[in-house]
Parts: C-alpha cells; sequence; structure tokens
C-alpha cells in the first residue's frame, strides 16, 4: 500500500472532544490539552460533543465542507475513547460513501477513554499529554484498513477501528460499560481493568450459540461458539490479545471463533489467550484471516463494536475492508 502524500498546505485542526468519553476521563485531561494546542501555536477549532452519536455528526459534516485546499489541510484530530474514534471514522466514511468525490479528512487521536485499543495496536502512547505532542509533530497522512460491515436485518452499516464482537465479549462490554466498577477505576486511569472484572460474570451467563461462517475459501457451521469477534488488529477488551498475528495493512480481517463445551474447558481457553497469546493453537479455537465475511445467527446474542454496545438481537453480517488516512506517528507503521 503507498503512503498519503505529505500535504503542501498547512495543517488546521479540527478538534473533536468528547468530554464524556472515559466516565469522564476525557472531560478531566482538556483543559490540559486545549493549554498545549495554545501554547503550539497551531490553527485549531473546537467542536463539543453534545450528546450521543454528535461526533459523527461532527465529523460528516466536516468532511463535506473542509475538503483539503492549497491554502489549508484540515486533520480531525479526536479527544477520547475507541468509542469517540469510532464515530469519527463513521462520519468521514458516510459522507465518502454518499459523495466519492470526496476525500476521507485524516483523522488523529489523543487517547482519554477506558480501554484505548486502537492507541495500543499503533503504538500510540496512552498517556494524552505525551500522544498529544507526538501527534503535533507528524507530516503527513497514512492510510490504515479499517473494517466495514453491512447489517441486513438492520438494513444499516457500519465502520470500524478495532473490532466486531458477537457473544462473549459483547456480554461483558454490556454489563461492563454502565457499571460502578468502571467509573470507579476510570477515577484512577485504570478503567482497563473493569473488563476483566466482569468477566467472571460473562463467564457463567453466556451459553454456546450456532453460527454460520462464510469466508474466502468457503462456508463452516459452529454450534457450539461462545465468542466471535472480527476484528482489524491484535488487541480487544483493554489489551487482550484476541489476534496476535493480526494486520491494518494486509486488506484481511481476522475473526476468531472460540467454542464452550464448559465453563472450566473455556476459562482456560481464555486464560491461554491472556497470559500467553497462545489460545488459537487450541482444539476449540479457530483463527480465519479473509478479505470478505458473512456471520449469520439463529438467536439473540450480545453484541460489541469498538467497545461500543450494540445490544443483544440476531445478528445477519457481512464484511469486507476499507481504508482510512490517519495522522499518526506510525513508526511502526511497516510491521502494522
Amino acid at each position: 500500500m503507498a503512503d498519503a502524500q505529505q500535504p503542501t498546505a498547512p495543517v488546521h485542526y479540527a478538534v473533536l472532544v468528547n468530554t464524556h468519553a472515559g466516565n469522564g476521563n476525557a472531560g478531566k485531561v482538556w483543559p490540559t490539552i486545549l493549554k498545549m494546542l495554545e501554547a503550539a501555536g497551531v490553527s485549531f477549532h473546537v467542536y463539543e460533543s453534545q450528546y450521543p452519536g454528535h461526533t459523527t455528526i461532527w465529523a460528516r459534516s466536516l468532511t463535506r465542507t473542509e475538503q483539503p485546499t492549497a491554502d489549508r489541510q484540515m486533520v480531525l484530530l479526536v479527544l477520547g475513547g475507541d468509542g469517540t474514534l469510532h464515530q469519527t471514522v463513521n462520519g468521514v466514511q458516510s459522507a465518502v460513501r454518499d459523495n466519492p468525490h470526496l476525500t476521507p479528512l485524516p483523522i488523529a487521536y489523543v487517547p482519554s477513554g477506558s480501554g484505548n485499543d486502537f492507541a495500543r495496536a499503533v503504538g500510540l502512547p496512552q498517556d494524552p499529554e505525551k500522544a498529544l505532542r507526538e501527534v503535533l509533530a507528524v507530516t503527513r497522512a497514512r492510510p490504515l484498513d479499517i473494517g466495514h460491515y453491512v447489517d441486513h436485518r438492520q438494513q444499516r452499516q457500519e465502520y470500524f477501528t478495532n473490532n466486531v464482537g458477537i457473544g462473549f465479549d459483547g456480554r461483558v462490554v454490556s454489563t461492563t460499560n454502565d457499571s460502578r466498577v468502571k467509573r470507579a477505576l476510570n477515577l484512577i486511569h485504570l478503567g482497563g481493568l473493569a473488563y476483566p472484572v466482569h468477566f467472571f460474570g460473562a463467564l457463567f451467563k453466556q451459553r454456546p450459540f450456532a453460527v454460520r461462517i462464510t469466508t474466502d475459501t468457503g462456508t463452516q457451521r459452529f454450534t457450539k461458539a461462545c465468542l466471535v469477534t472480527t476484528t482489524n488488529h491484535p488487541f480487544f477488551g483493554g489489551g487482550v490479545t484476541v489476534a496476535p498475528t493480526a494486520s491494518m495493512r494486509d486488506g484481511k480481517l481476522d475473526l476468531v471463533v472460540l467454542e464452550r463445551t464448559s465453563a472450566l474447558q473455556f476459562l482456560g481457553l481464555f486464560a491461554l489467550m491472556v497470559l500467553f497469546h497462545n489460545h488459537l493453537n487450541r482444539k476449540r479455537a479457530h483463527h480465519f484471516v479473509t478479505k470478505r465475511l458473512d456471520l449469520t445467527f439463529g438467536e439473540p446474542e450480545y453484541g460489541q463494536e469498538d467497545g461500543e454496545i450494540m445490544g443483544q438481537q440476531i445478528y445477519d453480517f457481512s464484511f469486507d475492508v476499507c481504508q482510512q488516512p490517519f495522522w499518526l506517528p506510525l513508526d511502526n507503521y511497516d510491521q502494522l
């Protein structure tokens, strides 16, 4: 994949701020980030999210109205968590989908959420101040893969930077995101630990389910699936390595299916994932790398996308891959 060309125009940052991200952690770091932007002397304007989905609206509108010119390169600088980044990507990509003549605006990112899995995947510092310093030193955008899916039952489509999980991880996210434990851990900057805390509750509640999977190589059916995660990079759930070899530059998605025969057996499989990253070698683990993917479920299951709750419903998805330019210090670009 070729790198994006270095812009000749001065950079202007549209700063998309979600002060509610990380249960308010982004709001706490925002005053410091604002002072840093002012001290750096960069050109910027602030667009603050006022309600769920507002960041998507901002990103969509800016992509339509602030196309790059000889006089200015617009960069969307996101302050928030994986969910805020998810909204931004969807705003940019939906605008381009509706008008293919538009150029997708590059996205910069200052992580300040709970899990920050995208930042972990691209090697961006978890500390917001360090991340901003590195972002402000970037001089060009580079393309990375993002996932795209069509929800056939709901007649909608979405984009994701991290992963879409049905089953166990969807249940964990659903029980975690509004929990008191997560809010308390966010106060001491340990929000990522909220997912392991809720792991055991989900372990005993999650039952096996059936799923039909169609990849580039054919169709398979599993009757005892417990976790079905389509991912764009190695991490989910605040740093758990679900697909160690997943790449954001290969034009493909990784699908991991874990089967369950008993709670103890699944616990052991998950422990191998968390501690040793060698779970994919086990009999009850299945790994696919594919350009296109269809997933069909027969009964309602919990779902999550980029750490955001999708609800409990029957899912019927088709996945593929597209690209999004990112304004990030990708020193490890060749290894992503």
